[in-house]
């Protein structure tokens, strides 16, 4: 009869679930139970016909080796995982504990298929890692967004309060995390202005079953807060387990709604002022008979408020337009000293505020549109003038800042507040002061005046030590670049629709252009550019046609072909004149011209001996 011991161990063995086994250290199996068929799907002769290793997954041999040797070491137990292979070519993790039996150089080891497991864990992980994903680019994504964030957990305290939070408050994020609302209601209470109300919101929020707004006001910098609170709460069940808090700053909307209302209160009263005018006087002449004097005179200032009207009407719809983009600035090199001297002639003389101009020498060409800038130096003049009751004399200065010209002007009048200066370029702003209240004016100007230098990619500004002290204000343009290139075309036309129609003419006959809206630019323009002929017109602003010609074949000593194209009307001797001084063409502006202008300048370059004018070529 049987050992019983021995029935109980055969027994157990091969009813095990577990994977039971002996091993050699020679790399075989010597013996395996049932479990390992039921698991694998390999019979015993087949999984103890190869070495084990061959079983193992090829990643984790590696491992499952050192975990054998550390047995042959010596090692009492070992424990570890590893993947081995299925009769159906996948695999299953087995978890292992083994230990030597030292004099028969045998392992006795017990594995348990874990697979489920692992499985389990690595599910686990995958949804760490999403989980961990999606959090990092939520929280990067509230960091991002332009509103203040502030979450609340479950237990009522700061779990995230993103950068715009930080921004908006003033609180950063490390002294924000894990308060209370009660906490962070006092570390508020010195950045609001009603810090009772405030407080009483935060405390009334973990209550709230819906969103809600309340306002807060931040005292330095002064920004105007829309708070809003939601509570959070889990779809399956609806229980709340938190809150969300959004800062959207409303400062500028609300500044934007009180500039509209301003503006519109402002344009009201300006329209209204001089048509009250316009329909008094009006009705004053159709009901009454007045002397011949007193008749001229109500006449003279109904024009002058119906030109005051027209002059606001024009200016706002200017303004409208420069804001909404529809301004198109025709950019080409400008003489700024022709410029200002055109500003100046304008300005007129007037013997209590007499115009200085001081401008440095050799000043270089700037990067404008040259009537847009001749606007904004008519303006800052004007206005110089008008706010120097007193008198005094105004000084003009133009000189070189880095890579910029920078345009002062200068006056001993009435002066500027300190609070003022940062409005004086707002729509329909006014100084509030006494004296100005009897100086007329749209309240455009500098509005206009910053739009066009702001265009032009220039600054524009304003200084003065206080009321009684005068001002300065001054703008900077761009200095422009100039490069010598063969076979250039000097259009030299103030009308810049009929210029840009020339380029297009030129550039269909191979040419490039350049243009100077006037003879002075056009002066500097030739002799820093490789121009191999000249399109003019001879009524320009400033010096004539006729004078930049003298000049071009006198001072330039340029015998280049000259194509005039004008309006203007001339007689045989006029025309001679130009022929001699080798203009090789004169028309008659009409619709073709640009066309014929175009095609004489390129005949007159391609056949110079035809035309008796030596063109320089580079």
């Amino acid at each position: 009869m049987s050992n019983p011991s021995q029935v109980d161990y055969e027994g157990f063995f091969n009813l095990s679930v577990d994977l039971l086994c002996l091993a050699g250290y020679d790399g075989y199996f010597k013996r395996l139970n049932p479990a390992w068929t039921q698991t694998l799907g390999f019979t015993q002769s087949e999984l103890m016909a190869r070495p084990y290793l061959d079983f193992v997954h090829p990643d984790d041999r590696p491992a499952t080796l050192a975990e054998a040797e550390k047995l042959g070491l010596g090692a009492k137990v070992i424990h570890f995982r590893n993947r081995y292979e299925c009769r159906d070519g996948g695999y299953r993790w087995l978890a292992w504990s083994a230990m030597p039996t030292g004099s028969d150089e045998l392992i006795y080891a017990m594995a348990r298929d874990v697979t489920p497991e692992v499985e389990l864990e690595g599910g686990l992980v995958e949804a760490n890692l999403a989980a961990a994903t999606r959090l990092a680019l939520l929280t990067a994504l509230i960091d991002a967004i332009g509103v203040g964030v502030v979450l609340i957990n479950g237990e009522g305290r700061v779990a995230h309060w993103n950068k715009e939070a930080t921004r908006l408050t003033g609180i950063q994020t490390a002294r924000a995390v894990k308060l209370t609302l009660k906490e962070l209601g006092e570390a508020l209470t010195e950045r609001v202005e009603d810090h009772l109300d405030l407080q009483s919101h935060l405390e009334e929020a973990p209550r709230a079953t819906a969103e809600s707004h309340f306002p807060m006001v931040i005292r330095q910098p002064h920004r105007e807060i829309d708070v809003t609170v939601s509570p959070a709460v889990l779809t399956s069940d609806g229980a709340q387990v938190g809150l969300v808090i959004v800062l959207h700053d409303i400062t500028a909307a609300r500044e934007l709604e009180r500039a509209k209302d301003e503006l519109i209160a402002m344009v009201s009263h300006e329209l209204r002022t001089p048509l009250a005018s316009l329909v008094g006087f009006s009705e004053l002449l159709l009901s009454r008979e007045f002397a011949e004097a007193q008749r001229k005179q109500y006449l003279e200032t109904m024009l002058n408020e119906g030109r005051r009207l027209t002059d606001l009407i024009n200016e706002f719809l200017d303004l409208q337009r420069m804001e909404g983009g529809y301004t198109r600035l025709n950019l080409g090199p400008a003489d700024l000293p022709t410029l200002i001297s055109r500003a100046v002639a304008t300005a007129g003389d007037d013997p209590q505020t007499p115009i200085e101009v001081s401008m440095a020498q050799d000043l270089p060409l700037v990067v404008a549109d040259a009537n847009a800038i001749l606007q904004v130096l008519i303006n800052l003049l004007s206005n110089a003038r008008k706010y120097s009751p007193g008198g005094g004399t105004i000084v003009v200065e133009a000189k070189v800042r880095d890579n910029a010209v920078e345009v002062s002007i200068r006056d001993h009048g009435l002066g500027i507040p300190a609070d003022a200066l940062p409005r004086l370029f707002s729509k329909f702003y006014r100084v509030p002061n006494s004296d100005r209240r009897r100086i007329s004016g749209t309240g455009l100007g500098l509005a206009i005046s910053r739009r066009i230098i702001e265009s032009h990619g220039g600054r524009v500004g304003a200084e003065s030590e206080g009321l009684g002290q005068g001002s300065r204000f001054y703008f900077t343009l761009r200095a422009a670049e100039l490069e010598a290139r063969s076979g250039d075309v000097l259009i030299v036309e103030d009308d810049i629709g009929f210029a840009q129609l020339l380029e297009a003419e030129l550039t269909v006959n191979g040419l490039n252009s350049v243009w100077a809206p006037d003879a002075e630019t056009a002066d500097k323009l030739i002799d820093r550019m490789a121009a191999r002929a000249v399109v003019l017109d001879l009524i320009l602003p400033g010096a004539s046609g006729q004078e930049f010609l003298a000049r071009l074949r006198s001072s330039h000593k340029s015998p280049v072909p000259v194509v005039v194209v004008t309006i203007q009307e001339l007689d045989a001797t006029e025309t001679l004149a130009l022929r001699t001084a080798g203009v090789v063409a004169v028309l008659k502006k009409h619709s073709g011209a640009a066309k014929e202008a175009a095609g004489f300048v390129a005949n007159a370059l391609n056949s110079s001996s035809s035309s008796g004018i030596a063109v320089p070529r580079s």
